[in-house]
């Protein structure tokens, strides 16, 4: 890999690939004959049964089978994907071709943008056909069907290097599901990117994947050969023959720490224990905290992989807590290098004066209901300007509904079962129930900018809760002032 472009910029720590892709050999290695190939396999389950899959990777058309230089694409795509903070809820990536060409290192020029292009295209055209060899995470069991990876489409007017374009790639529903459901592997993009040899690149994020967190995997040499793919070839001599330039240079590199062949057909890889430990330092659980906490990060102005790398290391209620932090200091000329230095180096805080503003943070997706919310708890035009003395402040507690002020206690006690006390931030409490008009609940909050906090990050599961208590049409909505009619519904509410 020989461009410069890139300079001091890193990779990621981890990127997150899909486990079903990085099983199967969806990506040839050498040019393929034929316009189709197909992998068998039986597994065996605990229980003594056994599960015949069938891989089938076809090509229509003009195209050709995916191949080497299609493989480090797909894994620059995955790349941007993670910079960009993961899967977006609409399944759509806008990109360049040019922040592909900067990931994968190579030299920017006409060719190399028409190269990339074309292997978009080829991607998007092959089809993979699966017989009980895709596992679905959601419901737990391998599913038969017939899908492609992404479709892609490019801005037409792209300049001669496709500099100034924003294309868009649309992922495959059964792709974009596992991101959802979380079955990804977390792959040291880094190390990826350093070797040389595609043998060596398909058979390190092989065995990272077989291996499963363990120190070793072992595997029959002629079942190896049909998941990189090689060959195939009839003889284990030639067999080893052709591994043993990546076995090589994996051990030189730092993630093979040894290969030793066991029988007469088989072989064991030994992971590094110094990958490993690294490796474990990094990965997260996916739980939904860790989830929603590098989304609170990336939407309070940190990149994708440095927020999933700082809740790894630091643990989703320490990244919260200076989040939530994060509008209450002043005077910050970089707020994202801010947050990044208080998780990193444990920044004192003090704890939020009672009626201290609350950070406008995880911003709606949906910017036309956001303003909505916005402007229906904004203060009449009148009042903007006043402030209020005690005796004002003291009428508007005063006309809280006690049922109210109970439905939401109990409301808020079950949000906390749900997502966790550590997701909440300090100032939660704050919120009061204000209202209750049959099965209609207004919670009271400081501004519209506390509104749309309350909505973004809590909206969709405070109207679920709430349904599930006052029944179907059961509504949350929140008030800055209980003596205005002005009142916005949460997320789920209508």
């Amino acid at each position: 890999m020989g461009g410069s472009e890139r300079g001091s910029e890193r990779h990621p720590p981890l990127v997150q690939v899909e486990s079903n892709i990085e099983d199967w050999p969806v990506f040839q290695l050498g040019r393929s004959k034929t316009d189709s190939v197909m992998v068998e396999r039986t597994v065996q389950g605990e229980d003594g049964s056994s599960l015949k899959q069938k891989m089938e990777v076809s090509a229509p058309g003009k195209y050709r089978l995916p191949g080497r230089f299609d493989y480090d694409v797909y894994s620059a795509v995955l790349e941007l994907l993670e910079v960009r903070g993961g899967m977006p809820e609409d399944g759509a990536l806008r990109f360049s071709l040019h922040e592909l060409i900067l990931l994968m290192d190579l030299e920017p020029s006409g060719r190399t943008y028409e190269e990339v292009r074309r292997s978009l295209r080829r991607i998007a055209a092959t089809v993979l056909e699966s017989d009980n060899a895709f596992w679905s995470n959601g419901q737990r069991r391998h599913i038969s069907d017939t899908f492609r990876l992404w479709d892609v489409t490019f801005d037409s007017v792209a300049d001669r290097n496709g500099l100034g374009s924003r294309h868009q790639i649309e992922f495959g529903q059964l792709f974009k599901r596992s991101f959802e459901e979380h079955y990804l592997r977390g792959l040291d993009i880094e190390l990826f990117w350093e070797l040389d040899s595609p043998v060596a690149k398909r058979l390190y994020r092989l065995v990272d994947l077989k291996r499963a967190g363990s120190a070793a995997w072992t595997v029959d040499l002629f079942e190896l050969q049909k998941h990189i793919p090689l060959g195939p070839y009839p003889y284990v001599s030639k067999v080893k023959e052709k591994l043993k330039a990546a076995h090589e240079e994996l051990i030189a590199r730092g993630f093979l720490s040894e290969v030793a062949y066991e029988e007469k057909s088989t072989v064991r890889y030994e992971v590094s224990e110094a990958f490993r430990r690294r490796r474990q330092g990094l990965e997260l659980a996916g739980t939904k905290e860790e989830l929603i906490t590098i989304q609170l990060l990336t939407r309070s102005g940190l990149r994708g992989d440095v927020a999933r790398d700082l809740v790894a290391k630091h643990g989703p209620a320490h990244c919260t807590r200076y989040a939530n932090a994060l509008t209450l200091q002043k005077n910050l000329h970089n707020p994202a290098g801010w947050l990044r230095r208080a998780i990193e180096k444990g920044f004192e805080l003090s704890e939020p004066a009672q009626h201290r503003e609350m950070p406008a943070v995880l911003a709606h997706e949906d910017e036309e209901a956001r303003a909505l919310m916005a402007s229906d708890l904004a203060p009449e035009p009148e009042r903007a300007e006043a402030s209020p003395d005690s005796s004002e402040t003291y009428a508007e507690t005063s006309l809280l509904d006690p049922p109210a002020k109970e439905a939401w206690s109990s409301l808020a006690e079950d949000l906390v079962a749900l997502r966790g006390r550590e997701v909440l931030p300090p100032w939660f409490e704050q919120f009061e129930g204000g209202e209750l008009d049959g099965s209609t609940l207004t919670v009271l909050v400081p501004n519209s900018t506390a509104a749309n906090h309350l909505n973004d990050n809590f909206g969709e599961d405070l109207s679920r809760l709430w349904r599930e208590r006052a029944g179907a049409d059961a509504v949350v909505q929140v008030a800055t002032e209980l003596v205005s009619e002005r009142r916005a519904p949460l997320r789920g509410s209508t």
